[in-house]
């Protein structure tokens, strides 16, 4: 269901992208997989070069595809020029890409991944520059402000209907649009500005969209405001939705992925525990049947129970015999070489020993990590991070 959600949020952009060009209500694609084949299309002629490609090429550049996507996209492709006969002669079999086209997806693609708020920067910026001195027109100034008024009016609509109306995950679907909030509402008062100086006669038009800047920034200000109210006081990732942990797991590439769980260790269950059975005994636990808090202790300690700081001994010669065992009189050991050949159960209670030791002041050992985490599929432990456990000598 996910998928199905993903692929049509990706064809309702591309939708309202070529809406303003479209001759009818079904023209725009209806299938992402149309898509990715002309981005893969595209990428075999760049590799082709000058000479080109035959259509029996380009249809084994697109083998992964259906034979009739193929032929069907092709065949759009062609008539609508972004493919093109390579030289004008007769019985032409090579063909080339339109660069425009592939520009044009460039952009599309962009649009996907930030919303269209970039366009509006670059738009911004080339507008201050090219308005700057009053070299331009009364006509091309009005044209100017009138665009920009519109562009910022749609998007405060946009922003307030989510903000007020639209769920918290709608909202976060569109945070692109907030992004360098504070970067869009000065590049537009940069332009106010040079327009009201050299074309005062548009002040109306100024006024109007002094007024669109000033809507975008107590839409953008709430819009954020009710996102980090969704993400929690402290800002934890865990307090984030588990939608949107779903959905950054199947959306991020693997480069991605690797950068999130570069600097994290942790316990994960063995991978021979169901699913099923993990939830059940979730579910299961005992819950508490009270709310009542334990009733303090006497600092004096009953009869045979020893005090807390035989205790710490006791635990400390615990884990030094532990620590011994695994050394084997060496000064130090591998903790990929310790953990090798044994089962994850025993493995993990070994490592939380070994943790413990480093982590107790009375003894002199010491386990450090280094390097990334390496991931061995038919290893046992499968997620592992290079380390050494070693004795260390202890300041006083």
């Amino acid at each position: 269901m996910d998928t199905v959600a993903t692929e049509q949020a990706i064809v309702s952009v591309f939708e309202q992208i070529v809406a303003v060009l479209a001759r009818k209500a079904d023209a725009a694609i209806d299938d992402a997989t149309l898509f990715r084949l002309t981005d893969t299309l595209f990428a075999a002629f760049a590799r082709a070069g000058e000479d080109g490609l035959t259509v029996e090429q380009m249809k084994a550049a697109c083998a992964a595809f259906p034979d009739d996507v193929i032929e069907n996209r092709l065949g759009v492709l062609r008539r609508l020029g972004a493919i093109q006969p390579a030289f004008d002669k007769p019985y032409q079999r090579e063909h080339r890409a339109s660069f425009t086209s592939y520009v044009s997806m460039l952009f599309v693609q962009r649009m996907l991944a930030r919303g269209g708020q970039s366009e509006l920067h670059q738009l911004l910026t080339m507008e201050k520059t090219r308005l700057e001195g009053g070299q331009s027109t009364a006509e091309e100034a009005r044209d100017v402000v009138v665009g920009i008024t519109t562009a910022l009016r749609l998007l405060v609509a946009e922003l307030v209907a989510l903000t007020i109306g639209g769920t918290v995950e709608a909202l976060r679907e569109r945070a692109p649009l907030l992004w360098n909030a504070k970067s869009l509402i000065d590049q537009a008062s940069a332009v106010h500005e040079i327009l009201l100086e050299f074309w005062p006669e548009l002040s109306r038009l100024c006024g109007e969209l002094r007024s669109a800047i000033a809507a975008y920034e107590d839409a953008s200000t709430n819009a954020s405001a009710r996102l980090i109210a969704a993400a929690g006081t402290s800002r934890a990732l865990n307090l984030l939705p588990p939608e949107m942990w779903r959905r950054f797991a199947r959306r991020a590439t693997v480069e991605e992925l690797a950068a999130v769980l570069a600097d994290q260790v942790f316990d994960a269950p063995s991978p021979w525990h169901d699913v099923a059975d993990l939830a059940e005994a979730v579910v299961g636990r005992p819950q508490p049947t009270s709310g009542r808090s334990t009733p303090p202790r006497s600092r004096v300690p009953d009869g045979d129970e020893r005090p807390p700081q035989e205790w710490s001994d006791a635990e400390a010669e615990r884990l030094a015999g532990i620590a011994e065992e695994v050394l084997s009189g060496e000064d130090s050991v591998a903790v990929e070489q310790l953990l090798s050949g044994m089962d994850w159960v025993t493995a993990r209670r070994v490592l939380a020993d070994l943790v413990a030791a480093s982590n107790n002041e009375r003894l002199s050992y010491r386990l450090t990590w280094s390097g990334p985490v390496q991931v061995r599929p038919d290893s046992v432990p499968s997620w592992l991070t290079p380390g050494v456990f070693e004795r260390a000598r202890r300041h006083a």
